[in-house]
């Protein structure tokens, strides 16, 4: 049986969507960081709001990172940090090149990505780019 793209390793899961599961990468010291880390997100509090919207007109590696949080459902890192409550410093990430290596959906499903460029020249024109203002002082 294979859950989200990972086979049990003699252990039942649990298919509570309270279950807390770690990347089989981590050692114990970053799983015990991870349990000490307090949830960012609250029923109660919003996600940053952008202050403008682009459409991806050429292929960088910015856009292959929005492209991979849109596929998730979220709008950017922003948003998905929001909703994770994990810091951007704690995404899973290719060593070799930086892009997101997998991401858990809105849905609560893992979603795994390759190594290399996900999004194809005909998916540019779907893929958006947003920017946020500094509201400091305000």
């Amino acid at each position: 049986m294979i859950i989200n793209g990972c086979k049990p390793s003699g252990r039942s899961l649990s298919h509570s969507k309270d279950e807390i599961v770690f990347d089989p990468n981590l050692n114990e010291e970053e799983q015990a960081d991870c349990m000490r880390r307090p949830p960012s997100y609250t029923p109660n509090t919003s996600p940053p709001k952008p202050s403008s919207l682009s459409r991806a007109t050429s292929w960088d590696v910015e856009v292959e990172e929005a492209y991979r949080f849109q596929a998730a459902g979220y709008r950017d890192a922003k948003e998905y940090c929001h909703f994770q409550g994990v810091p951007e410093h704690c995404l899973n990430r290719w060593p070799h090149n930086g892009y997101i290596k997998m991401l858990k959906s809105r849905s609560g499903a893992f979603i795994y990505f390759n190594k290399e460029r996900e999004c194809k020249e005909k998916d540019l024109h779907k893929c958006k780019l947003f920017s946020y203002t500094d509201r400091v002082g305000q």
